[in-house]
């Protein structure tokens, strides 16, 4: 049997997809470590205590849960600032989506040989 452009593009999505996955998901644990890092050294309470507290977890989905700690809602308020939250996912955004699009195409690359 005769193979056809359609069978090739047909197997390369099936492939992106899986790859895809696995790139995605240790991107994604990478970014949250990040912002994690970068969290526990702008909390305002600098007890060893508080900065322990904030840390990742790796979900079974790919996912990653960051737990910013007991006290991030008496630090932060209920709808107030989140004054090491939201700086720590600000100066992240470039680096988070650069390392997104290199997992995309990485994923891409080794769909084409494999």
């Amino acid at each position: 049997m005769k193979k056809t452009g359609f069978d090739r593009v047909h197997r390369f999505l099936n492939n992106i997809a899986d790859e895809a996955e696995l790139s995605l998901d240790a991107a994604n644990r990478e970014n949250g470590e990040d912002v994690l890092a970068l969290a526990r050294v702008l909390i305002p309470e600098a007890t060893g205590a508080s900065r322990l507290a904030i840390r990742g977890y790796q979900m079974p989905d790919g996912g990653y849960l960051m737990d910013f700690g007991p006290k991030a809602k008496v630090i932060e308020g209920e709808k107030g600032p989140r004054p090491f939250v939201n700086p720590a996912l600000k100066a992240t955004r470039d680096r988070r989506k650069k390392r997104n699009r290199k997992a995309i195409k990485d994923a891409i690359a080794r769909a084409k040989n494999g």
